[in-house]
């Protein structure tokens, strides 16, 4: 039991707060995120013995955290639009300097902030956040530059420069 705890101990130092990072930036509401986060870490100790280690564990706890993002999704109604005055509190909630790319990021769909979060953001692999995501590589791609000419096209008229958006 002891070792078990130990296990579970150095799982959360490790990736409990870059879970709850990209869980935040995903749902952007803290309370969800760290519901997310916490359920990720908690299936990952539940399951452990069905890690078959295909991936990092890196890459296994974030695709629990996106597939229980998406149950998420699917239990809720969308979130209303957020008001104007809200943006910037919005942007600190998703820990982003600017409140722009915060509203941004939260117009574009769920599988392109999925996609855009996971390889701009986290900084997987195309191929890692494909495992993640559930789909092929192709698509993945897709949706990563996608999102990046989404948000282009929202920021026109920002104060971003446009090299913060750019594919790697």
């Amino acid at each position: 039991m002891h070792d078990q705890r130990l296990a579970f101990d150095l799982l959360y130092a490790e990736h409990a707060t870059p879970l709850y990072r990209f869980a935040l930036r995903l749902c952007g509401n803290r309370d969800d995120a760290e519901d997310l986060a916490a359920e990720a870490l908690a299936k990952a100790y539940r399951k452990a013995s069905k890690f078959r280690g295909d991936s990092s564990t890196r890459t296994w706890l974030f695709a629990i955290v996106v597939n229980e993002w998406r149950m998420l999704c699917r239990r809720r109604p969308p979130l209303e639009d957020c008001p104007l005055e809200d943006v910037e509190s919005l942007a600190s909630t998703l820990q982003l300097e600017n409140f722009e790319l915060a509203a941004a990021l939260r117009e574009l769909s769920p599988p392109l902030r999925e996609a855009f979060l996971l390889v701009k953001g986290e900084g997987f692999t195309q191929a890692e956040a494909a495992k993640i995501c559930g789909v092929p590589e192709g698509t993945l791609a897709y949706r990563v530059h996608e999102a990046i000419l989404r948000l282009r096209n929202a920021l026109r008229d920002s104060e971003i420069p446009h090299e913060e958006v750019q594919p790697r």
